[in-house]
């Protein structure tokens, strides 16, 4: 038994009625998903950049296609010498 949000639940369960799937299936889906993969993804519909973000995405593609204020490096080491001078 765990608590969970109550209107989550409730919406979760609602969705899982409409699909036409056990609750429960869901749940120990996840469940066995978690434990096999040992991890867990946290994720919301896509994403919108803001204006900014997107101004800076699209600096980047431009300094990359450009190769201008890129620096490579062979290895970690390098770069971690790079971010300490």
């Amino acid at each position: 038994m765990f608590k969970t949000d109550k209107k989550l639940k409730e919406a979760a369960q609602k969705t899982a009625k409409a699909m036409g799937i056990p609750f429960s299936a869901i749940l120990n889906e996840y469940m066995r998903d978690f434990v096999d993969k040992k991890q867990i993804t946290f994720s919301e519909k896509t994403l919108k950049p803001t204006p900014y973000l997107k101004r800076l995405l699209i600096q980047g593609e431009k300094d990359l296609a450009e190769e201008k204020n890129i620096d490579y490096f062979d290895s970690v080491e390098s770069l971690i010498a790079d971010l300490n001078s």
